[in-house]
């Protein structure tokens, strides 16, 4: 999946930024390529025990939900 940039939605930084830092996002974005799935109009990642939940728009992969695995 093709996407610009990776970018903040303000619900993640209201309640998930702190719990789960954006350069563990990163990290997990960019090896994620394989583990990206459409759950209608937005896209889960599971990865390295980690759930991410992230939207599409204007070719810019907003991250809107992070939570560690346990």
């Amino acid at each position: 999946m093709y996407f610009k940039a990776v970018r903040k939605d303000p619900h993640y930084i209201e309640n998930h930024e702190k719990q789960v830092p954006w350069d563990e996002i990163s990290r997990i974005v960019q090896r994620a390529s394989k583990h990206m799935r459409k759950k209608g109009d937005k896209i889960e990642i599971e990865l390295e025990g980690y759930y991410l939940l992230c939207e599409m728009k204007e070719g810019y992969l907003y991250v809107i939900n992070a939570k560690r695995n346990t």
